[in-house]
């Protein structure tokens, strides 16, 4: 335990997150007020999570899900949180929902993901509202499917129909809101064409048709404002990055404009290094420009490596999600971890209801290094705030997944961020 504390008090006094509590603790009426600019007119989706990366000298999103998972990961405060910040989006956007149709994805054989869509139905119960189920696939099918979560959760997905552009279950539940928590990779089925209810996050901001590089070039311009009002180098809470659109791995077609791109950001990173003394090799991260769970992700820190790729290698960079062939790449600067539980390698994942952070979270992965991808097999979760004893790290973390939070919706809704 000694040695777990002392890990994670040493990432709480690094110099981005020294900066960021201060800017927080010194501006933080400023700061509200450059987010409520922001949102105007533009207002946050209704649930995020973030992925971040903590090297010390910089705290960075690198991936925004909009299809959020692991609501079970949080614990029994943030749990409440995420109640109250339920009921306040609602407030605020929709009133008049009362039911909600929760729209689950289709790997039901995933335990863990069963028990986040308990736990997130149970959220929005407690949050006043009526909640059921259903999946593609049980609308497809036509035949309701029973789960137990490994907590003892009972679920029932109900199959559905679709009568004049109203979807409703085939015992009668008709919902006023229809949460998405399928994050379409492989496409939005007819089910959801001309539906007269609100379905959130929309359809057309599925995986089948948003990019990453859309995200991350949206957020670089807002935190480069945000950075340029509050005094900060916008590269400490950012990341380079560069597109590569039609890549075959199996067939090494592409593997070029891929390799060139590389060592373009691995010139920039250097730079960056300098500036800062930071002694370190800079290298990169690849992977899909689409798509979720971890799939599709290589590092390299020099082009000539990806040209070198061997069979094993571009087999996995070849499958995404749902069987889907990676033919577009975000080159992606690599921001190693410092952040530690224990001897575990760890990175900071921030739940997010209506723009604001209600889950603080460690993703902690026991075969993975302070360069990788976590998100893999040997992963497992534990909550920030109880691990530090800090809830101003939180706050930190909080901040720079709001910007994400923000960016997203822009991103979505509006061709092109200004302010």
């Amino acid at each position: 335990m000694k040695n777990q504390i002392l890990e994670i008090n040493q990432a709480q006094q690094s110099p981005i997150i020294t900066q960021i509590k201060k800017l927080l603790h010194e501006r933080s009426g400023e700061v509200n007020d450059w987010f409520s600019s922001i949102s105007k007119n533009t207002p946050p989706f209704f649930y995020n999570s973030v992925d971040l990366r903590h090297s010390g000298y910089k705290l960075a999103p690198v991936d925004t899900n909009l299809f959020p998972a692991g609501f079970n990961n949080l614990n029994e405060y943030e749990r409440n949180k995420a109640v109250s910040h339920f009921k306040d989006f609602f407030t605020s956007h929709f009133a008049a929902v009362k039911k909600i149709l929760i729209i689950t994805e289709d790997h039901t054989r995933n335990t863990y993901y069963l028990e986040n869509v308990g736990v997130l139905s149970s959220i929005i119960k407690n949050a006043g509202f009526e909640v059921e189920l259903s999946s593609i696939a049980t609308y497809e099918s036509g035949e309701q499917a029973n789960f137990t979560t490994p907590s003892g959760i009972e679920l029932q997905l109900k199959p559905l129909v679709k009568n004049n552009g109203i979807i409703s279950t085939q015992d009668g539940f008709t919902p006023d809101f229809i949460l998405l928590n399928n994050d379409l990779t492989v496409g939005a089925p007819e089910l959801f064409t001309n539906v007269k209810q609100t379905v959130s996050p929309p359809v057309e901001f599925g995986w089948h048709k948003r990019r990453k590089t859309s995200h991350f070039e949206t957020y670089n311009n807002m935190a480069r404002d945000f950075a340029l009002v509050f005094g900060i180098d916008p590269w400490l809470i950012s990341t380079y990055f560069a597109r590569c659109g039609i890549v075959n791995f199996k067939e090494k077609l592409g593997l070029e404009c891929v390799a060139t791109q590389v060592d373009k950001l691995i010139m920039q990173i250097s730079e960056k290094y300098k500036e800062y003394g930071i002694d370190g090799t800079p290298y990169v991260f690849i992977k899909s420009d689409m798509g979720t769970y971890g799939m599709g992700i290589m590092t390299a820190r020099s082009g000539a490596e990806v040209l070198a790729m061997g069979r094993d290698i571009r087999k996995k960079m070849d499958i995404i999600k749902g069987g889907a062939h990676n033919t577009e790449v975000i080159i992606q600067e690599g921001v190693p971890t410092i952040d530690k539980v224990g001897e575990n390698t760890a990175e900071p994942m921030i739940y997010i209801v209506g723009g604001e952070s209600v889950g603080c979270i460690y993703r902690t992965n026991t075969q993975r290094d302070e360069f990788e991808n976590l998100n893999a097999a040997g992963m497992s979760f534990s909550s920030i705030c109880k691990e530090s004893n800090d809830k101003e790290l939180c706050g930190a973390l909080g901040l720079i997944a709001k910007l994400a939070a923000y960016s997203a919706a822009w991103e979505c809704y509006v061709e092109s961020y200004s302010i």
